[in-house]
């Protein structure tokens, strides 16, 4: 199961400090990275995006997972990946930053290796919702990789789930979408076969 989360570093919440948020919302280990960190803004949404992942990949092996940002606990291990722990699941996660966004993807440790393809864009100003951006953005990125054309993808929910259709009938592709401020982004797992294609 995969998640992801992208953070808009430029949004005027991320920058601004909020002690009550920090206490409700990071394990004790992290608040000590983020007072350690040069960037301590940066590093708070960092951890936020990779909670975040990590939660929507856990919900779809258990829908009645909460989300509850202090239990899903990071273990950063290097500037690239992290572990994110929730009661006994663990989750591992890749992280990637740009001009002003950090970007999450989380998948559930056990998971056997599989063709993962996954992108962030900004959103263009005056360009359409972040849901129809995100849209998009996976139908233009993903069409390549099955061999179709965009028109041949559709993403529709089920509950809350996005899930990635193909010539109209529902994919074995794993998808996360995730949109904040000026970025949409998301993460797709594949069979190993289709990544091959």
């Amino acid at each position: 199961m995969i998640g992801d989360d992208v953070v808009d570093l430029g949004d005027p919440d991320a920058g601004r400090m909020h002690p009550r948020f920090d206490r409700r919302v990071f394990h004790p280990d992290e608040r000590a990275l983020m007072a350690r960190s040069v960037e301590p803004g940066r590093i708070r949404w960092l951890l936020w995006a990779l909670k975040e992942s990590a939660y929507k990949a856990a919900r779809k092996d258990d829908p009645a997972t909460v989300f509850s940002p202090v239990r899903f606990v990071v273990r950063v291990e290097d500037d690239a990946s992290a572990i994110v722990r929730v009661g006994a699941r663990r989750f591992r996660a890749a992280v990637s930053a740009g001009d002003g966004y950090v970007h999450a993807v989380a998948r559930q440790a056990g998971d056997a290796p599989a063709f993962t393809e996954t992108a962030v864009a900004r959103l263009a100003p005056g360009e359409e919702s972040p849901h129809a951006a995100v849209r998009r953005l996976v139908r233009e990125r993903l069409a390549p990789v099955f061999g179709v054309a965009p028109a041949d993808l559709a993403v529709h929910r089920e509950g809350r789930i996005p899930v990635l259709w193909l010539h109209g009938e529902r994919s074995d592709a794993d998808l996360s979408l995730s949109h904040h401020g000026r970025f949409v982004s998301f993460a797709c797992r594949l069979s190993p076969e289709r990544g091959a294609a």
